[in-house]
């Protein structure tokens, strides 16, 4: 048996080398149809490391809880979080639409989406679950009650892959469902999409191009895209950088699709999809509920590192605690129900930890937080849905 992994270890290697970059997730599927699970894992990560250029760590230990929560590797993370200082996303404070793409079957639909048309499937790229957008013009859409589903004030977050920086491939967000419920009267100039491209982002003729992602070199990379709506104004966010901010949106989001637009053979995935209804500020939610809730710090797959687009939300507690110095709270970690007790309780506290020493490295002082783990044993939702998790998935910061 391990003379037959080698080998075909040593074939997946040899055609990563000679295949172009849009034949590895087809690769990777008849591999995986060829040999046992244990190999699979094995062969998944030699992918994820070979196109990360890094190594990542086994662990057969790793708790099941929060997989959603996928993104940066810790080394990544580290060295991102200093570039991300000025990022001001804070995403909404309850979450509409989450999916992760867990249980999905590799080769299927995703069964949270819909398809407007075109071609898409569940893949394994690396070792995580995407939604691969096969051909240029594939649109999907989150499946969703009602025509006009999204509130006047919320929130959008997706990763998307590019395999580098060809202005040919671009992923077109669109706020409206579909072109049938499109409505001028009441969408606007929202017939047209925002424009997402690995160093720009463009709606009409608003958007810019951060000079600091273009003069770097674009390969086989993860970009995080966020758009924070409120009523009139948007704001989209490619990375850290902050490309778009209207202050009078001409037109109401109603729904939301994701469009590919690709003249190159290209990879084209989307991932960690999360959509969210805006609320109160951090002061009137602390007077009004004597607490934050948050879900806007996110953590390392089944660890406490703090991922980098989590510093939006972060720079708005430690900005609150410096206006208001009589504030003191209770560092509050949560999670669902995934993964054994336990192991949850143990994560939610050293995530409750990371996240006050983070906040006492930009000048709040220890004597005004405390840390404390409760891992599944506090839900605010049912935990029977992707949404229900991803709410009860939370940090909460409660008056003292």
């Amino acid at each position: 048996m391990k003379k037959k992994s080698l080998l075909y270890a040593g074939v997946l290697m040899l055609a990563l080398f000679v295949s172009p970059a849009y034949a590895q997730i087809n690769i990777g599927n008849k591999i995986k149809n060829k040999v046992n699970q244990r190999l699979d894992q094995k062969i998944d990560k030699t992918i994820d490391d070979t196109l990360d250029g890094t190594t990542k760590a086994a662990s057969s230990t790793t708790n099941t809880a929060e997989a959603s929560e996928e993104g940066a590797s810790a080394e990544a993370t580290g060295g991102k979080m200093k570039a991300w200082t000025k990022y001001d996303f804070v995403p909404g404070d309850k979450v509409m639409f989450a999916d992760n793409l867990a249980g999905e079957e590799v080769g299927e639909f995703p069964s949270r989406w819909d398809l407007n048309k075109g071609n898409a499937e569940v893949s394994m790229f690396g070792n995580e679950p995407v939604i691969n957008l096969i051909q240029t013009g594939t649109s999907v859409k989150p499946l969703m009650k009602g025509e006009q589903w999204l509130p006047e004030t919320f929130t959008f977050e997706m990763d998307v892959f590019f395999d580098s920086d060809d202005p040919n491939v671009a992923y077109n967000i669109y706020l409206v469902d579909d072109v049938d419920s499109y409505n001028r009267d009441v969408n606007g100039d929202l017939w047209d999409p925002i424009d997402v491209r690995a160093n720009r982002v463009r709606f009409r003729t608003f958007g810019s191009e951060s000079e600091e992602l273009a003069s770097k070199e674009v390969k086989n990379q993860w970009r995080h895209v966020a758009i924070s709506f409120n009523k009139r104004s948007m704001k989209v966010y490619l990375d850290e950088h902050r490309l778009i901010n209207i202050p009078n949106m001409p037109g109401k989001p109603t729904g939301l699709r994701i469009e590919v637009d690709k003249r190159i053979n290209a990879n084209t995935m989307v991932k960690n999809v999360m959509i969210a209804e805006g609320g109160k500020k951090l002061y009137d939610q602390v007077m009004a509920d004597g607490k934050i809730v948050t879900y806007g710090i996110k953590f390392d797959v089944n660890k406490a590192s703090i991922r980098p687009e989590s510093i939006g939300t972060l720079a708005g507690i430690a900005k609150l605690m410096q206006e208001q110095p009589t504030l003191k709270f209770t560092v509050e970690g949560h999670t669902d129900s995934d993964g054994e007790e336990n192991a949850n309780m143990k994560l939610s506290q050293q995530r409750a930890e990371a996240v006050k020493a983070y906040l006492v490295e930009q000048g709040i002082a220890e004597d005004r937080l405390a840390a404390k783990g409760l891992g599944e044993s506090k839900p605010i939702d049912k935990n029977n849905t992707p949404e229900a998790k991803s709410n009860n998935r939370r940090v909460e910061f409660v008056k003292l």
